[in-house]
């Protein structure tokens, strides 16, 4: 019995090790990641929906999913269309649906998937027949603006507001994302302190735009200069 119980407690511990996300990716935001994978290890869906600005790294939090998780699919709200949306969740059926701007989808396709998470059930009519599947997925979305989702869909969602970075994690995200642009350590912490104090910017991608332009710290300097001239107010 005792050692039955071990092979069971090894078994649930691979399982949940497979399963779960380590979103070593993203630095910080602990809260989120921890409701993330309570989420997506229930038993039942429990939809997410993760707002905040641009930039914060929400749509990281999906691709991280989808890297983790071959039964999930990534959509961009912009890109859907009613019949395009159906067809993709008939043909793939995702355990994890993965929706990146969920603000920018039209209202007929934010019905489709509000009946699909109310009711797990998809349908569709095309010349007078009906097509129906039984399909449970969790959903996880971004938004920019939770206004522009219709408000039945937007109570199914745990809303979790990522909140901004501090000085400190912007520099530590930033000396990470420009490592993979073969930036060193030196510059991208010059390049980090300007996006942040002089552009006032809190976009990690404003940070890269920039590390990309200039390779050392008079290059830094002029791009943040002309950025500042010409760039129009956000």
């Amino acid at each position: 019995m005792k050692l039955l119980k071990q092979i069971l407690n090894s078994v649930a511990s691979k399982t949940f090790s497979v399963r779960r996300c380590s979103f070593k990716n993203i630095v910080g935001n602990v809260d989120t990641k921890l409701i993330l994978n309570k989420a997506i290890l229930s038993k039942k869906p429990v939809h997410v929906l993760l707002a905040g600005e641009p930039g914060c790294a929400k749509t990281m939090f999906l691709t991280e999913i989808m890297r983790h998780h071959k039964t999930s699919y990534f959509v961009v709200g912009s890109n859907t269309t009613k019949a395009g949306l159906v067809n993709q969740l008939f043909e793939r059926q995702p355990k994890y649906l993965l929706i990146d701007e969920i603000d920018k989808m039209n209202n007929s396709d934010q019905n489709s998937l509000l009946h699909l998470m109310e009711t797990g059930i998809i349908s569709e009519t095309k010349i007078n027949k009906i097509r129906q599947l039984k399909l449970i997925s969790w959903v996880f979305a971004t938004a920019n603006d939770c206004e522009k989702i219709i408000e039945p869909l937007l109570s199914r969602f745990l809303i979790l507001k990522i909140p901004d970075y501090s000085f400190e994690e912007f520099t530590d995200i930033a000396i990470k994302r420009l490592a993979n642009e073969k930036i060193d350590l030196y510059i991208a912490t010059i390049i980090a302190e300007k996006v942040w104090h002089e552009l006032g910017s809190r976009d990690i991608r404003d940070v890269i735009k920039v590390g990309r332009l200039a390779s050392d710290t008079q290059s830094v300097s002029n791009v943040i200069d002309i950025i500042k001239k010409h760039t129009c107010a956000r």
